[in-house]
Parts: C-alpha cells; structure tokens; sequence
C-alpha cells in the first residue's frame, strides 16, 4: 500500500497539521492510516533510527507540549516520496527559536513509512539529549 500524488500531499499537509494543533492521538491515528506498518524515524538524521509506533509516540512527548510548530515552506513529490521543506517555530526559555530542516518521506508497498529529518539540534534542547541516545544504530 502506497499513496502518491495529491494522496501524499494531502497527508503531508494533515500530518503538520495535527502537529501543530497538538493533537497528539489524531497525528498517530492519521499515519498509522496512511501506513499502518512499522514506522522508521531520522530524527534529525545523524541520531539513531527510531522503530516502531511506541518510539513515534515518544518522540511527540519528548518534544515537549509547546512543541515547536512547524511551517511548510515548499513540498515537493515524487511517486510515494516527498520533501518538505520547512521551519519549526517556537520558543524554549523564553527565546525564540527558528530551526530549518528538510524531511524526506516515503511510503512502502508493504505498509511501512519512513520520515528522514535534517535539521541541526541546538545544543540547549533537552530532546537532543534524548534523541541521540534512543533507537537503534541505522540499517547497513
């Protein structure tokens, strides 16, 4: 089960959007219908891979509940692939905080999906702490 075209785009859009209106069940149950096979996540890439439901949930509550919102500058398909080009607004202690990054999407024939991230994690942020630690080392 792949989607495509105006399908992914459409998730695409609906997954920021469920971000950032911190719904955390509705951004689960909106992927695992979309892809209801193990997910895998980069986050950012350079930390280890992230596997599964349980780890995905996780990463939502690591972000914190003020997580930062995410604003979609450009995305770009590619039969089941995508790129996002976008920003992810928020503050931590008061400070404003802009980071850039870059997410690359695909979907699976089989169900899985995968979420690539490309972003610098500034060295303040607990979450880099965390996601530097957790997942497993990425597939050769």
């Amino acid at each position: 089960m792949t989607i495509t075209g105006a399908h992914l785009e459409h998730f695409i859009r609906r997954w920021y959007e469920l971000w950032n209106d911190q719904d955390k069940q509705g951004w689960l149950r909106h992927w695992k219908d979309a892809a209801p096979g193990e997910p895998t996540l980069e986050d950012p890439v350079g930390t280890p891979v992230k596997r599964g439901w349980e780890l995905a949930a996780e990463l939502w509550d690591r972000t914190g509940p003020n997580h930062p919102a995410v604003r979609i500058e450009q995305i770009i398909l590619g039969g089941s692939e995508a790129v996002v080009v976008c920003h992810n607004e928020g503050t931590y202690r008061g400070e404003a905080l802009v980071i850039p990054s870059v997410d690359v999407w695909r979907f699976n024939a089989d169900g899985t999906s995968s979420v690539r991230s490309f972003w610098e994690i500034p060295d303040h942020i607990p979450y880099g702490k965390w996601t530097a630690k957790t997942g497993s080392a990425p597939a050769s």
